[in-house]
């Protein structure tokens, strides 16, 4: 063991709200995999919405993917959030540091 503490890594926490009450999560180990958890739940839902929302869905999935992954890699959270009538859905990822596993499970041992 050289002593050498590791930098800490990145998991992306995602989440989905609607009006306010969380209905769904996702740990992620990489933007493109937090993304493409956004993704697919915006997909689901893409074709019940109204012209609006349907618009900016369809904006994000064909030009926001790009900007949100800068941000993610940045260390920055990325959110989206569409509304319809009275009804709003809003999508987050978190970039966590977490320690390297084998760190976490060092610390455990000398717990």
């Amino acid at each position: 063991m050289s002593g050498q503490e590791l930098p800490p890594q990145l998991v992306y926490y995602c989440e989905c709200y609607v009006n306010a009450r969380r209905i769904g999560s996702f740990d992620a180990h990489s933007p493109h995999e937090a993304l493409n958890w956004v993704r697919v739940s915006l997909i689901t839902v893409i074709k019940a919405l109204d012209d609006a929302p349907h618009r900016e869905a369809r904006n994000w999935l064909n030009h926001g993917q790009h900007s949100a992954a800068r941000d993610l890699e940045a260390g920055k959270p990325h959110t989206l959030t569409l509304k319809q009538r009275t009804t709003q859905a809003t999508w987050t990822v978190s970039p966590i540091a977490s320690p390297p596993t084998h760190e976490a499970c060092t610390h455990e041992a000398r717990a």
